[in-house]
């Protein structure tokens, strides 16, 4: 039975996502006729249907041969990727299942779920067992997807790190079936045309390519121009205003994905989706399991969506109410006799009031901050996590936050919030089934060294959007065009310059035309009204991302003060066109001696500058002073 206390955690956590369902919500699953579910075997072949949607099966390798909303197919039939399709990393380790075993877990009126199981023989690159199930409930418009991996303890060792299936929706005569394209506010868009993708314009960076004609002429795009935050999305995909059609991924719950709520990856592009669960781009943890470990995870459910009758920009919409469905009915109750998804009563909860106490920002509120439960190897935090399952919610206005649907676990409980750089960070949080832990207040009080603020950069919230390019950071090639945009050094002027104008979102190398590269000079002038006869500054460096990259510091104009590696880096976010990696935040102590009264300046330089993927994307900078402020 449920205690109270976690009753209270689910309703409330059932009202909060609930706020974010319009008045005529969507029912997960799709809201479609009440037709019974239907399936038909042919041979290897399995056959769901409800009246709204049907779907074609190949057992063998466990992908959709087909998938028909009402009449219109929504699968490619005519290309290289002419099946919904899984797949495992890539190179010698590129692995698609294959010679499954498929079985009927649920065969009723209401719903259908079959599973194809590829067992381990040694043979294959990955030494996991794969498992995976469509699911067809009657109403829905869609399909519901999950996998399990599974590696028994008789396995040798092994690791994954790019896992995910892809879906590559038709095109015809040169057209697609679905011409818009939809990630978030930012991207949603008429796609270039098959036609205009044939004549495209290769660079040395294979996936980027620029286009001779056509609304995208002299223009380029990647599948890295797509990459998203899941979190913040919920939802991806296509859908036409020519043909009132909509194909959708549309996410449910996010405890399967790793490294964190702030973690992207590739989404969608040129008429294919592309659902990543190690989102291993960006900076990639990868599943590790050593010989004799016995470990299994499940990823999803998901829902693989249609929709129909209306213009592209309301299809879109409808899938957006559609996500809020799937994750206010999260976890889900069909789904049963899984000891990897338990239900609702076999989970628990954790509850409680994160306020923060910053001396040096006393207005600064929990509002809106991420918080969650992760399980990281020794040494690490939620970024380096992929083998468990990760909980994440937001603190609501007043404080509160509840952290639903646990797997009973020791966790560590993460938060960080928009407005204050790093993260708290609480140490054995038990979750029992059935029991919500009762954390009572959690206050998080910032660490500060000084006693005002001389002057901000940014803000922080971990990304890098609110500087120069932060509106188009996902184009490729900006940092070509860096060296005609700005000087070098580029001069920040505190009181006078403006962060989306004078400050770039990537600092990397200095580069005119074929010059050799030089290293990027980035200086900040302030002025101090006062100083105090000893003490500490104290240079706070939050970073949103960086790549092979070693940042030094000096102060006007003595040697370097300090040179250090950014914690956290990798995942190239640079050339993949993102605006952040994985976090992390640098203090640097200036001692007071080396400051004047009057004009200062801060110079910062990536001294491997010679190095074209090497980079630094500040997320924000502050100057932490001793004394009093005049």
């Amino acid at each position: 039975m449920l205690q109270p206390a976690l009753k209270h955690l689910i309703a409330a956590w059932t009202l909060c996502m609930l706020a974010f369902v319009p008045a005529h919500a969507n029912v997960p699953g799709g809201s479609g006729d009440l037709h019974a579910v239907t399936l038909a075997q042919h041979g290897e072949e399995y056959d769901l249907a409800n009246g709204n949607v049907s779907f074609s099966i190949d057992g063998p390798t466990a992908t959709i041969a087909d998938f028909h909303f009402h009449k219109d197919e929504l699968v490619n039939r005519n290309g290289r990727h002419d099946q919904i399709y899984w797949s495992m990393d890539g190179g010698e380790s590129y692995q698609n299942p294959g010679h499954c075993q498929c079985f009927v877990k649920t065969n009723t009126p209401d719903m259908v779920d079959v599973g194809c199981k590829e067992k381990y023989t040694g043979a294959q690159p990955h030494a996991f067992d794969i498992e995976i199930h469509y699911v067809l409930r009657r109403g829905a418009t869609g399909i519901y997807v999950y996998a399990l991996l599974s590696h028994p303890a008789s396995y040798p060792a092994t690791s994954v790190g790019e896992w995910r299936v892809v879906w590559q929706t038709p095109s015809n005569g040169g057209k697609w079936l679905l011409e818009k394209i939809y990630v978030d506010n930012t991207r949603h868009w008429v796609m270039p045309t098959p036609d205009e993708l044939e004549h495209r314009i290769p660079t040395p960076i294979k996936e980027i390519s620029f286009f001779r004609s056509g609304p995208w002429a002299n223009r380029g795009e990647s599948k890295y121009t797509y990459s998203a935050t899941y979190e913040d999305i919920g939802t991806f995909g296509f859908a036409s205003d020519v043909n009132k059609l909509g194909a959708w991924t549309v996410l449910g719950g996010f405890d399967y994905y790793n490294d964190g709520p702030r973690k992207q990856d590739l989404t969608a592009l040129d008429g294919g989706m592309t659902h990543h669960f190690g989102r291993n781009h960006y900076g990639d943890t990868g599943i590790h399991v050593d010989a004799g470990e016995e470990w299994s995870k499940i990823f999803g459910p998901f829902l693989l969506y249609a929709n129909g009758g209306s213009d592209g920009d309301t299809l879109w919409h409808d899938a957006q109410k559609q996500a809020a469905a799937e994750q206010a009915a999260w976890p889900y109750t069909w789904l049963t006799g899984v000891p990897e998804y338990p239900p609702a009563a076999q989970r628990g909860g954790v509850l409680g009031t994160f306020t923060i106490a910053d001396k040096l920002k006393p207005t600064q509120t929990a509002k809106g901050a991420w918080i969650g439960l992760a399980q990281p190897p020794p040494g690490l935090d939620f970024q380096s996590e992929t083998k468990n399952y990760q909980y994440w919610s937001h603190v609501a206005a007043d404080g509160t936050f509840s952290i639903p649907s646990v797997r009973p676990g020791v966790y560590t409980l993460y938060a960080f919030v928009d407005g204050e750089v790093g993260q708290y960070v609480q140490r054995n949080v038990t979750v029992t089934a059935g029991t919500a832990t009762q954390l009572g207040n959690v206050q998080w009080t910032i660490p500060r060294t000084g006693d005002y603020l001389a002057w901000e950069i940014g803000k922080p919230d971990r990304d890098s959007t609110e500087f120069h390019h932060g509106n188009d950071y996902f184009m490729p090639y900006l940092y070509k065009g860096f060296a005609l945009e700005f000087p070098n050094p580029l001069v920040y002027t505190v009181g006078v310059s403006k962060p989306g104008r004078d400050w770039n979102y990537a600092q990397s190398s200095y580069r005119k035309d074929k010059a050799d590269p030089e290293p990027w000079r980035w200086r900040i002038d302030f002025n101090l009204a006062q100083l105090p006869a000893k003490g500490d500054a104290n240079l706070i460096i939050a970073i949103a991302g960086s790549d092979r990259a070693h940042v030094q510091v000096s102060v006007n104009g003595d040697a370097p003060l300090t040179t250090f590696t950014p914690e956290f880096g990798g995942g190239n976010a640079l050339l993949r066109q993102g605006s952040h990696g994985k976090y992390s935040v640098k203090n640097v102590a200036i001692p007071v001696s080396k400051l004047h009264v009057g004009k200062n300046s801060i110079e910062l330089v990536n001294t491997d500058y010679k190095l074209e993927p090497s980079y630094v994307m500040y997320d924000y900078l502050a100057l932490e002073m001793p004394g009093s402020e005049q």
